[in-house]
């Protein structure tokens, strides 16, 4: 399994959206999304994916 991690600060509204951008990017190289965590410490806002690769 790997692991790919972003980080917003402030209001992390445009997370989400950096999630699924690299998702869409990097789909040749994954297998299967096995999770997407989501945490927020104060204004930093982080996302987490774990996938295989192929």
């Amino acid at each position: 399994m790997k692991h790919e991690a972003f980080v917003q600060y402030n209001d992390g509204s445009e997370l989400k959206d950096k999630v699924e951008s690299w998702i869409a990017e990097n789909e040749d190289k994954i297998l299967e999304v096995i999770d997407i965590e989501y945490e927020q410490h104060g204004n930093i806002y982080v996302a987490t994916i774990t996938y295989r690769e192929r």
